[in-house]
């Protein structure tokens, strides 16, 4: 792992986070989650593709340019806020090239998805329901990912089926997503409710939602900041699970100030 220089702000680590060009989400909540003397440093996936499909695609073919811009930053993990290549490309194919590109930067890449499954595996869940903020031929390879997985998809929608554009999430509000799924959800039984997007703002919704249901609610940027701590080897101890957030506690307070 990378050293970091005396005087420099991460005195408990230093994280890194790739995140699509327009997304107005995974920054705010990835600082959120991290616990106190923790840095966070972000760099924009970019693509002048207007067809939302290739550029999913080209995010990750040009995924090593990218993290270039870190430079010589010392970071002791990365993480992709961007499921939608994972779906799209298959789970083989990225984290080989992603297990490569660990290798030569001396700096451990976490997809989301990896993410979200380490987070499943870690919680012994198999059966879960899935909502994606996708038009419904991502959210169709979002649950062909996971059967091929090997979980149980018991349920599975989009909040908005009929977009043109995966950009459409950045404007949903989580109260509007949290009525919805909780409408949706209230007689499902899963081992775990996953909100699959990046983009979503869902940090209130799974803090208002963990409660309501009968297993543990997962995100995107919640599972992938989790993992990247973990990663790093960062002293969790300020952000203690709970019964009703299993992975990362004690950031419940700080939503009203996002």
């Amino acid at each position: 792992m990378p050293e970091m220089s005396e005087g420099y702000y991460g005195r408990n680590g230093a994280l890194g986070l790739a995140t699509p060009q327009a997304n107005p989400t995974a920054e705010t909540e990835f600082r959120a989650l991290m616990p106190q003397g923790v840095a966070c440093a972000t760099v924009r996936m970019v693509s002048a593709e207007s067809d939302p499909e290739i550029r999913l695609r080209a995010y990750f073919n040009d995924i090593a340019q990218t993290l270039d811009r870190f430079d010589t930053l010392p970071l002791q993990a990365i993480g992709l806020a961007c499921t939608g290549p994972t779906y799209l490309l298959g789970h083989e194919a990225v984290e080989a090239h992603l297990g490569e590109l660990s290798s030569k930067r001396g700096q451990p890449v976490i997809s989301a998805a990896a993410a979200i499954e380490r987070a499943l595996t870690h919680l012994g869940a198999s059966q879960i329901a899935l909502i994606c903020p996708y038009p419904e031929w991502l959210l169709s390879a979002a649950e062909g990912h996971w059967l091929a997985r090997g979980y149980d998809v018991v349920d599975q929608f989009s909040l908005d089926p009929n977009q043109g554009d995966t950009r459409a999430i950045y404007a949903l509000s989580p109260e509007a997503a949290g009525e919805k799924i909780r409408a949706r959800w209230q007689d499902t039984k899963a081992d775990a409710y996953l909100i699959t997007g990046t983009g979503l703002p869902t940090l209130r919704v799974v803090s208002q939602l963990s409660e309501s249901l009968s297993g543990p609610v997962l995100s995107s940027n919640l599972c992938l900041a989790w993992a990247s701590l973990q990663t790093a080897g960062i002293d969790l101890a300020e952000r203690a699970p709970t019964p009703s957030l299993p992975l990362l506690g004690g950031w419940e307070h700080l939503i009203d100030g996002l």
